[in-house]
């Protein structure tokens, strides 16, 4: 590494330096103080019920396909 390398891409670690790492600190802190939305708490609870009821219908389809698995065996 060179010597204007070092000091352009912020330190030897490479990370933010100074300035950059305070304010990169406060937007960081800044969002985990942020409350979602409305509209983003709402879209949250579509998702879940979505996921929900997507995981209901798979285990509906094992649940049958285990059924015709036990009918399809020949008996002996």
């Amino acid at each position: 590494m060179g010597f204007f390398d070092r000091f352009s891409r912020g330190g030897a670690t490479g990370g933010p330096t100074g300035r950059a790492a305070r304010r990169d600190a406060a937007n960081s802190a800044r969002e985990r103080r942020r409350t979602p939305s409305f509209r983003e708490m709402r879209a949250r609870m579509r998702t879940e019920k979505a996921e929900a009821k997507l995981l209901e219908t798979e285990t509906k389809i094992h649940e049958e396909a285990a059924r015709m698995r036990m009918r399809a065996r020949p008996r002996r």
